[in-house]
């Protein structure tokens, strides 16, 4: 799980919620190494999503040669004082050489594939605490949803959920530890594949995309790692 630190007890929570953001922010750009641009005003693709630990936000940046979209409030701390000042502890992103994004114009980006995958995660992740905690333990996940840009021929399109082992370390932030987990698009192949392969599974084929050079990236046109 994820270390945490606990704000001082006089603090209210609009200067909790300041300070977690804040902080946040600054690590996210020392982590990727570039300047983000906030997506604040765009809502998700589930019109009526789950409560986060505040509310709904995201990022965009660049991340060497990719785009990427990170979650911007996962780990927002909770309002109740009983609860994790770091929220559910981690944020989700996606990363795409072949989106384009042009700081110029960052809120372009919400056209294309790579913000409605971010957010349907992302919505996932805060409506099921304990994915969240399989996460935070180290587990690695896939997951199969429906949008419009992206989709096999049932309509599906399947990610891995996994903390890179180049961002093992996370958003080190004045409230504590955040980790930072990679959504990495699937073919329909690998999706296909993973079936009744269980955790073994997962971790086989995040061996096989890391071997491949894919790692974390997502992008919708790759070959596959395996043969079905």
């Amino acid at each position: 799980m994820s270390s945490q630190h606990t704000a001082p007890s006089y603090l209210r929570y609009v200067d909790r919620l300041e300070m977690a953001v804040l902080s946040r922010h600054e690590a996210v750009q020392r982590v990727f190494g570039s300047e983000l641009f906030a997506l604040t005003s765009l809502m998700g693709p589930l019109s009526d999503g789950p409560a986060w630990p505040s509310d709904a936000s995201w990022v965009v940046l660049e991340h060497g040669d990719c785009s990427c979209i990170v979650s911007d409030g996962l780990s927002d701390p909770w309002v109740e004082r009983n609860r994790p000042d770091t929220g559910l502890g981690l944020e989700v992103f996606v990363e795409s050489p072949d989106a384009p994004f042009s700081p110029d114009d960052p809120m372009a980006i919400s056209d294309t594939w790579m913000f409605p995958m971010t957010a349907e995660v992302s919505h996932t992740l805060a409506a099921y605490p304990r994915l969240c905690r399989k996460l935070l333990d180290g587990e690695v996940l896939s997951y199969r949803f429906n949008i419009e840009h992206i989709k096999d021929g049932r309509g599906l399109v399947g990610a891995l959920l996994h903390v890179p082992e180049s961002l093992a370390e996370g958003l080190v932030t004045d409230m504590g530890k955040v980790s930072l987990v990679a959504a990495t698009l699937l073919t329909t192949e690998e999706l296909r594949w993973l079936r009744g392969r269980g955790e073994d599974g997962r971790n086989e084929l995040l061996a096989m995309l890391n071997d491949a050079g894919v790692g974390s990236q997502s992008r919708p046109d790759r070959p596959s790692v395996v043969e079905v």
